[in-house]
């Protein structure tokens, strides 16, 4: 009836009218479009802390070539990630830097089911030639030191190691001697490579398995004095606002498995209560 329509209209030419038949084909192929759609692309989605980028990557590529599940994965500062998952709720997993991010995502009744995955244990990282003679932490008490470290409100580096400084005697000091905060572990390294070539910073605290990551490459690490020693847990988290829990499970137990192993094989401590 349309094409019967469009015949009779002035100016229309036999050859922009389609047959009956082909008609009746773009129909069949609309209804099966509408009625039976494509199969959704599997993917999850995965919200990471920004200082486990590199074996978390490498988990991510080794579990999509295994299972065809994409992992669409976002690294942030632990903080940050967790304001948006309590604003949002559009993740399927979480990985915090710290245990106090996770431990809020728990008492909001946001996780589902959570595990160890490793330690993370702040430290001083400085070039080989370490021009200031750092040997530790009260050394970066001393005039004319300049260090680099994460914003407290943006990194859980930041935070833990804020702490840390209240409870050093020369605590203020050493704050009075940070150059420049940066968003994450990333962010941090950049900075400082470009400030010591400057001559304006002399070290940064870092996550110790930072030497590990090509910003991180040729730094040596300087341990906390014993008594100041952080060691804060690194676990992961399958949230109750997955919207594809049955593949976020997947990600998450095959985690648990092969990726500890990954996170050991990057210098990560994994020893749970080590």
């Amino acid at each position: 009836n349309q094409i019967r329509e469009m015949a009779g209209k002035p100016g229309f030419r036999s050859s922009e009218a389609c047959s009956v038949k082909k008609c009746h084909g773009l129909a069949r192929g609309y209804l099966l479009f509408l009625f039976f759609p494509r199969k959704e692309q599997r993917f999850v989605v995965f919200f990471s802390g920004a200082g486990m980028k590199i074996p978390v990557s490498e988990i991510v590529k080794n579990f999509t070539a295994l299972t065809g599940i994409k992992v669409d994965v976002h690294f942030e500062g632990s903080a940050i990630l967790v304001q948006h998952i309590k604003a949002y709720g559009d993740a399927d997993l979480f990985m915090s830097g710290d245990k106090k991010n996770m431990d809020i995502l728990i008492k909001d009744g946001f996780v589902r089911e959570s595990i160890f995955i490793a330690w993370h244990i702040p430290s001083i990282l400085v070039p080989p030639e370490n021009r200031k003679n750092i040997k530790g932490l009260n050394d970066l008490a001393r005039k004319g030191v300049k260090f680099v470290m994460s914003n407290p409100a943006q990194a859980s580096l930041g935070r833990v190691v804020r702490n840390m400084f209240q409870r050093h005697p020369k605590g203020n000091d050493i704050l009075n001697n940070v150059v420049v905060y940066g968003s994450d572990s990333q962010d941090d390294l950049r900075l400082f490579r470009d400030f010591y070539k400057e001559g304006r910073a002399d070290a940064v605290i870092e996550w110790d398995v930072m030497t590990r990551v090509p910003e991180g490459k040729g730094l040596m690490v300087i341990p906390f004095e014993k008594e100041y020693e952080i060691k804060d847990s690194l676990s992961l988290a399958l949230l109750k606002t997955s919207k594809k829990p049955e593949i976020a499970r997947r990600f998450y137990d095959y985690f648990r498995t092969e990726g500890i192993k990954i996170f050991k094989k990057h210098g990560y401590n994994t020893g749970v209560g080590k």
